[in-house]
């Protein structure tokens, strides 16, 4: 399997819904998604092969974006946007994506958890870029 597990893309959705996957939004832009649209995208790329960081295959590596890897904030992203690493929305190899925010559509400064809840600050008290 190269992408998310199916838990965690319900995971991730349920967080980009305020904790209803029907209410799911595009995490960057904010349009509405619902239980099938938009994509899961990898906040820290999984490389050639796959990874073997197990924080990289939970909630907290991804994020809920409208369009393709082509279109939309998910095809920003995958071109690596400086806007779209400024926000949160994918990171360089080696990142902990639990330590770096991620801003929000509404410009609300959040930390992803592994287990898919938005949290207030980082659980590790200090934000690494």
């Amino acid at each position: 399997m190269t992408g998310f597990s199916s838990r965690v893309r319900r995971l991730v959705r349920t967080r980009a819904g305020s904790g209803w996957a029907g209410d799911a939004c595009c995490e960057a832009c904010g349009i509405w998604l619902g239980e099938h649209g938009g994509q899961i995208q990898h906040i820290v790329a999984r490389g050639m092969g796959g990874t073997s960081n197990p924080v990289l295959k939970t909630a907290a590596n991804g994020s809920l974006l409208c369009g393709t890897a082509q279109t939309g904030d998910h095809g920003r992203a995958e071109r690596r946007d400086p806007e779209m690493k400024a926000r949160g929305f994918w990171l360089p190899q080696g990142t902990d994506p639990r330590l770096a925010p991620m801003t929000l559509f509404g410009g609300v400064e959040v930390w992803r958890s592994e287990d898919g809840r938005y949290l207030d600050e980082s659980p590790q008290g200090s934000v690494a870029a």
